[in-house]
């Protein structure tokens, strides 16, 4: 009786194993068809920081042709926070509804942010996003289920890299994100990333959390967008 239990139990296990192998071919996402978007929170366009997520995207898209990648700028848009409360402060055309309809599109499974240190916290430009997204709360949550990832640069290693992370996770946590941290060897919690003069550290240890993070908002956001099909 013991065998014969144990070989409908080995004969189930791989039956399982060969239908799961088949769904997970089965369900890969067609090329290109899941984005990911990095938000690039620096006032200085095109420097350490853009530098920065610009790898992580490149990493991001060596997990698999589904990966498709996009950076947003965030310096110079005009993301009036005083319209998020009934006002608004400038003439300026209003860029915050380009930029909600980026996010919020579904083939978006992935978003990662990244900001400079300033002072310990996060840069106006994202600030001035986050106070703009209290929409997003109030509009269904549309990045509800999106994969989330945080990335700092700081002038260097002690320079409050984690605080912009914790920050950046907090925010995401309040949109019902999914969040990764760089995955392995270390499984933190993000990207932390020191500038060196406009350029990024030759330190291999946080390129490669900055890599890892990538890889992993990437891995998570292919099984969702498998998922929901």
């Amino acid at each position: 009786m013991k065998n014969m239990n144990r070989r409908l139990f080995l004969g189930a296990a791989a039956l399982s194993a060969a239908s799961l192998s088949t769904l997970s071919k089965a369900a890969e996402p067609a090329a290109g068809s899941v984005r990911i978007i990095g938000l690039v929170g620096s006032l200085r366009k095109g420097k350490s920081t853009y530098k920065a997520m610009e790898l992580a995207l490149e990493s991001a898209k060596t997990v698999s042709p589904a990966i498709a990648t996009e950076i947003i700028e965030l310096s110079g848009l005009n993301l009036d926070p005083y319209i998020a409360v009934g006002a608004k402060s400038s003439d300026r055309p209003d860029d915050f509804p380009t930029v909600r309809e980026k996010l919020a599109a579904p083939d978006v499974h992935g978003v990662m942010m990244a900001s400079p240190v300033y002072m310990g916290i996060v840069s106006s430009p994202l600030k001035e996003l986050f106070e703009r997204m209290v929409a997003f709360r109030q509009g269904g949550f549309p990045l509800r289920n999106k994969v989330g990832g945080a990335i700092a640069v700081g002038a260097g290693r002690n320079t409050g890299v984690e605080l912009i992370l914790q920050q950046l996770i907090m925010f995401m946590l309040s949109q019902g994100m999914v969040l990764v941290g760089d995955g392995k060897p270390g499984d933190h919690w993000g990207g932390t990333m020191q500038s060196q003069g406009d350029e990024l550290s030759k330190d291999e240890g946080s390129l490669n959390t900055v890599r890892g993070v990538g890889k992993r908002v990437a891995e998570i956001a292919l099984r969702l967008a498998a998922s929901a099909k």
